[in-house]
Protein backbone atom coordinates (compact mmCIF):
# COMPACT_ATOMS: atom_id res chain seq x y z
CA UNK A 1 0.00 0.00 0.00
CA UNK A 2 2.81 2.43 0.87
CA UNK A 3 4.62 1.61 -2.38
CA UNK A 4 1.40 2.28 -4.31
CA UNK A 5 0.90 5.62 -2.51
CA UNK A 6 4.49 6.68 -3.28
CA UNK A 7 4.02 5.74 -6.94
CA UNK A 8 0.77 7.72 -7.12
CA UNK A 9 2.40 10.73 -5.44
CA UNK A 10 5.36 10.59 -7.81
CA UNK A 11 2.98 10.54 -10.78
CA UNK A 12 1.21 13.66 -9.45
CA UNK A 13 4.51 15.51 -9.04
CA UNK A 14 5.71 14.38 -12.48
CA UNK A 15 2.47 15.67 -14.04
CA UNK A 16 3.12 19.15 -12.61
CA UNK A 17 6.72 19.09 -13.83
CA UNK A 18 5.46 18.13 -17.29
CA UNK A 19 3.09 21.10 -17.18
CA UNK A 20 6.01 23.40 -16.42
CA UNK A 21 8.02 21.93 -19.28
CA UNK A 22 5.10 22.53 -21.63
CA UNK A 23 4.94 26.25 -20.82
CA UNK A 24 3.13 26.68 -17.51
CA UNK A 25 4.84 28.79 -14.85
CA UNK A 26 6.76 27.03 -12.09
CA UNK A 27 6.75 30.16 -9.92
CA UNK A 28 2.97 30.34 -9.52
CA UNK A 29 0.30 27.69 -9.15
CA UNK A 30 -3.48 27.54 -9.22
CA UNK A 31 -4.98 25.17 -6.63
CA UNK A 32 -8.34 24.05 -8.03
CA UNK A 33 -10.78 23.73 -5.14
CA UNK A 34 -13.92 22.09 -6.56
CA UNK A 35 -17.11 24.07 -7.09
CA UNK A 36 -15.37 27.46 -7.05
CA UNK A 37 -15.23 28.21 -10.77
CA UNK A 38 -11.90 26.52 -11.44
CA UNK A 39 -12.98 24.61 -14.55
CA UNK A 40 -13.17 27.83 -16.57
CA UNK A 41 -9.85 29.02 -15.12
CA UNK A 42 -8.15 25.78 -16.15
CA UNK A 43 -9.57 25.98 -19.68
CA UNK A 44 -8.44 29.59 -19.98
CA UNK A 45 -4.94 28.69 -18.79
CA UNK A 46 -4.69 25.89 -21.32
CA UNK A 47 -5.75 28.23 -24.14
CA UNK A 48 -3.09 30.77 -23.10
CA UNK A 49 -0.30 28.19 -23.00
CA UNK A 50 -1.38 26.86 -26.41
CA UNK A 51 -0.99 30.43 -27.70
CA UNK A 52 2.56 30.64 -26.35
CA UNK A 53 1.83 32.56 -23.14
CA UNK A 54 2.56 31.52 -19.57
CA UNK A 55 -0.02 30.60 -16.92
CA UNK A 56 0.29 29.31 -13.34
CA UNK A 57 0.58 25.53 -13.25
CA UNK A 58 -2.65 23.74 -12.35
CA UNK A 59 -2.91 21.68 -9.17
CA UNK A 60 -6.00 19.48 -9.46
CA UNK A 61 -8.54 18.59 -6.81
CA UNK A 62 -6.34 16.08 -4.97
CA UNK A 63 -3.56 18.54 -4.09
CA UNK A 64 -3.53 20.19 -0.64
CA UNK A 65 -1.57 23.27 0.43
CA UNK A 66 0.82 21.16 2.48
CA UNK A 67 1.42 18.70 -0.36
CA UNK A 68 2.06 21.49 -2.86
CA UNK A 69 4.60 23.20 -0.61
CA UNK A 70 6.31 19.94 0.33
CA UNK A 71 7.02 19.30 -3.35
CA UNK A 72 7.32 22.88 -4.65
CA UNK A 73 8.39 24.95 -1.62
CA UNK A 74 9.02 28.20 -3.51
CA UNK A 75 5.77 28.31 -5.44
CA UNK A 76 3.15 31.02 -4.85
CA UNK A 77 -0.37 29.56 -4.62
CA UNK A 78 -3.52 31.14 -6.04
CA UNK A 79 -7.03 29.85 -5.36
CA UNK A 80 -10.71 30.77 -5.35
CA UNK A 81 -13.08 30.66 -2.37
CA UNK A 82 -16.83 30.20 -2.09
CA UNK A 83 -19.19 30.34 0.88
CA UNK A 84 -18.95 26.83 2.45
CA UNK A 85 -22.68 26.13 2.45
CA UNK A 86 -23.11 27.24 -1.15
CA UNK A 87 -20.06 25.16 -2.08
CA UNK A 88 -21.47 22.07 -0.32
CA UNK A 89 -24.85 22.39 -2.05
CA UNK A 90 -23.21 22.77 -5.46
CA UNK A 91 -20.87 19.85 -4.80
CA UNK A 92 -23.66 17.53 -3.65
CA UNK A 93 -25.81 18.36 -6.67
CA UNK A 94 -22.87 18.01 -9.06
CA UNK A 95 -22.14 14.50 -7.84
CA UNK A 96 -25.84 13.56 -7.96
CA UNK A 97 -25.59 14.44 -11.69
CA UNK A 98 -22.24 12.60 -11.93
CA UNK A 99 -20.69 15.86 -13.12
CA UNK A 100 -23.01 16.23 -16.11
CA UNK A 101 -23.35 18.01 -18.46
CA UNK A 102 -19.67 19.05 -18.54
CA UNK A 103 -18.29 15.74 -17.26
CA UNK A 104 -19.47 12.15 -17.04
CA UNK A 105 -17.85 10.84 -13.87
CA UNK A 106 -19.79 7.83 -12.57
CA UNK A 107 -20.35 7.34 -8.85
CA UNK A 108 -17.90 5.42 -6.74
CA UNK A 109 -19.49 2.59 -4.71
CA UNK A 110 -19.36 4.87 -1.66
CA UNK A 111 -21.15 7.66 -3.53
CA UNK A 112 -23.81 5.24 -4.78
CA UNK A 113 -24.46 4.19 -1.18
CA UNK A 114 -24.56 7.79 0.02
CA UNK A 115 -27.06 8.85 -2.64
CA UNK A 116 -29.25 5.86 -1.83
CA UNK A 117 -29.46 7.29 1.69
CA UNK A 118 -29.90 10.87 0.45
CA UNK A 119 -31.34 11.20 -3.07
CA UNK A 120 -31.43 14.99 -2.76
CA UNK A 121 -29.52 17.69 -0.90
CA UNK A 122 -32.71 18.53 1.03
CA UNK A 123 -32.81 14.94 2.33
CA UNK A 124 -29.23 15.49 3.43
CA UNK A 125 -30.11 18.76 5.21
CA UNK A 126 -33.07 17.09 6.93
CA UNK A 127 -30.69 14.43 8.28
CA UNK A 128 -28.32 17.12 9.60
CA UNK A 129 -31.25 18.78 11.36
CA UNK A 130 -32.64 15.47 12.70
CA UNK A 131 -29.52 14.98 14.83
CA UNK A 132 -30.27 11.37 15.89
CA UNK A 133 -27.61 8.65 15.94
CA UNK A 134 -28.62 6.99 12.66
CA UNK A 135 -28.67 10.28 10.76
CA UNK A 136 -25.41 11.44 12.35
CA UNK A 137 -23.72 8.26 11.10
CA UNK A 138 -25.30 8.52 7.64
CA UNK A 139 -24.26 12.18 7.31
CA UNK A 140 -20.70 11.42 8.45
CA UNK A 141 -20.48 8.58 5.93
CA UNK A 142 -21.72 10.83 3.13
CA UNK A 143 -19.24 13.57 4.00
CA UNK A 144 -16.41 11.04 3.65
CA UNK A 145 -17.63 9.26 0.53
CA UNK A 146 -18.99 11.99 -1.74
CA UNK A 147 -15.84 13.43 -3.26
CA UNK A 148 -16.90 17.07 -3.47
CA UNK A 149 -17.98 16.99 0.19
CA UNK A 150 -14.75 15.31 1.25
CA UNK A 151 -12.79 17.96 -0.65
CA UNK A 152 -13.74 20.71 1.79
CA UNK A 153 -11.62 23.56 3.17
CA UNK A 154 -10.38 21.32 5.97
CA UNK A 155 -8.99 18.95 3.34
CA UNK A 156 -7.13 21.71 1.47
CA UNK A 157 -5.96 23.93 4.34
CA UNK A 158 -6.18 21.58 7.37
CA UNK A 159 -6.65 24.24 10.06
CA UNK A 160 -6.00 27.87 11.02
CA UNK A 161 -2.48 27.09 12.24
CA UNK A 162 -1.51 25.64 8.85
CA UNK A 163 -2.93 28.69 7.08
CA UNK A 164 -0.99 31.10 9.30
CA UNK A 165 2.22 29.09 8.91
CA UNK A 166 1.98 29.16 5.10
CA UNK A 167 0.25 32.46 4.37
CA UNK A 168 3.41 33.93 2.82
CA UNK A 169 2.98 31.32 0.04
CA UNK A 170 -0.54 32.56 -0.82
CA UNK A 171 -0.57 35.12 -3.62
CA UNK A 172 -4.03 35.77 -5.07
CA UNK A 173 -7.21 34.74 -3.27
CA UNK A 174 -10.29 35.10 -5.44
CA UNK A 175 -14.01 34.61 -4.91
CA UNK A 176 -16.89 33.48 -7.10
CA UNK A 177 -17.99 37.11 -7.27
CA UNK A 178 -14.57 38.35 -8.45
CA UNK A 179 -13.60 35.67 -10.96
CA UNK A 180 -12.85 38.06 -13.80
CA UNK A 181 -10.57 40.14 -11.58
CA UNK A 182 -8.88 36.98 -10.26
CA UNK A 183 -8.22 35.56 -13.74
CA UNK A 184 -6.85 38.89 -14.92
CA UNK A 185 -4.58 39.04 -11.88
CA UNK A 186 -3.16 35.58 -12.52
CA UNK A 187 -2.58 36.48 -16.15
CA UNK A 188 -0.63 39.56 -15.09
CA UNK A 189 1.41 37.55 -12.56
CA UNK A 190 3.09 35.55 -15.31
CA UNK A 191 3.66 38.54 -17.57
CA UNK A 192 0.92 37.86 -20.09
CA UNK A 193 -1.25 40.77 -21.27
CA UNK A 194 -4.19 41.16 -18.91
CA UNK A 195 -6.38 41.89 -21.95
CA UNK A 196 -6.17 38.17 -22.79
CA UNK A 197 -8.39 37.43 -19.80
CA UNK A 198 -11.12 39.67 -21.19
CA UNK A 199 -10.73 38.07 -24.61
CA UNK A 200 -10.53 34.36 -23.87
CA UNK A 201 -11.78 33.64 -20.33
CA UNK A 202 -15.25 32.08 -20.12
CA UNK A 203 -17.04 30.70 -17.10
CA UNK A 204 -17.74 26.99 -17.48
CA UNK A 205 -19.49 24.13 -15.72
CA UNK A 206 -22.15 26.38 -14.18
CA UNK A 207 -25.45 24.91 -13.08
CA UNK A 208 -28.66 26.72 -13.98
CA UNK A 209 -29.91 25.94 -10.45
CA UNK A 210 -28.72 28.39 -7.81
CA UNK A 211 -27.39 26.79 -4.62
CA UNK A 212 -29.59 29.01 -2.46
CA UNK A 213 -32.73 27.42 -3.94
CA UNK A 214 -31.97 24.30 -1.90
CA UNK A 215 -32.51 26.34 1.27
CA UNK A 216 -35.98 27.57 0.38
CA UNK A 217 -38.51 26.62 3.06
CA UNK A 218 -35.97 26.28 5.86
CA UNK A 219 -36.22 28.77 8.70
CA UNK A 220 -33.30 31.11 9.53
CA UNK A 221 -32.71 29.05 12.68
CA UNK A 222 -32.53 25.81 10.66
CA UNK A 223 -30.17 27.38 8.13
CA UNK A 224 -27.91 28.53 10.98
CA UNK A 225 -27.88 24.95 12.31
CA UNK A 226 -26.84 23.66 8.89
CA UNK A 227 -24.12 26.31 8.69
CA UNK A 228 -22.98 25.32 12.18
CA UNK A 229 -22.48 21.80 10.87
CA UNK A 230 -19.87 23.42 8.57
CA UNK A 231 -18.37 25.54 11.33
CA UNK A 232 -14.82 24.24 10.80
CA UNK A 233 -14.98 25.19 7.13
CA UNK A 234 -16.46 28.58 7.99
CA UNK A 235 -13.56 29.32 10.36
CA UNK A 236 -11.04 28.49 7.61
CA UNK A 237 -13.04 30.44 5.04
CA UNK A 238 -13.26 33.48 7.31
CA UNK A 239 -9.51 33.39 7.99
CA UNK A 240 -8.69 33.19 4.29
CA UNK A 241 -11.17 35.91 3.37
CA UNK A 242 -9.52 38.16 5.93
CA UNK A 243 -6.14 37.46 4.28
CA UNK A 244 -7.69 38.37 0.92
CA UNK A 245 -8.74 41.76 2.25
CA UNK A 246 -12.44 40.83 2.23
CA UNK A 247 -13.17 39.85 5.86
CA UNK A 248 -16.38 37.95 6.52
CA UNK A 249 -16.41 37.71 10.31
CA UNK A 250 -20.11 38.56 10.38
CA UNK A 251 -20.79 35.50 8.17
CA UNK A 252 -19.36 33.08 10.73
CA UNK A 253 -22.32 31.03 11.97
CA UNK A 254 -23.34 31.62 15.59
CA UNK A 255 -22.48 29.01 18.16
CA UNK A 256 -25.12 26.27 18.29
Amino acid sequence: MKAFSKKKKSAKVLAIKEQIKSGYSGDFGFMHIPKTGGTGVNAFGKSLVERGHRFPCIFGHGWTVQEILENFPKIQINFILRDPLSKMISGFNSRIRQGRPTYNSIWTPGEASAFTLFPSVRNFFDAILADDEFNKSAVAYTMRRVRHLHWNYGFYFKNLETIRANQSSFRLIGTMETLNEFVGGMTALVGAPESLAREFYEKQHESSTRAEQALEGYSPKEINRIRNFLRRDYRIYSELMTLSGRPTASDLPPEA
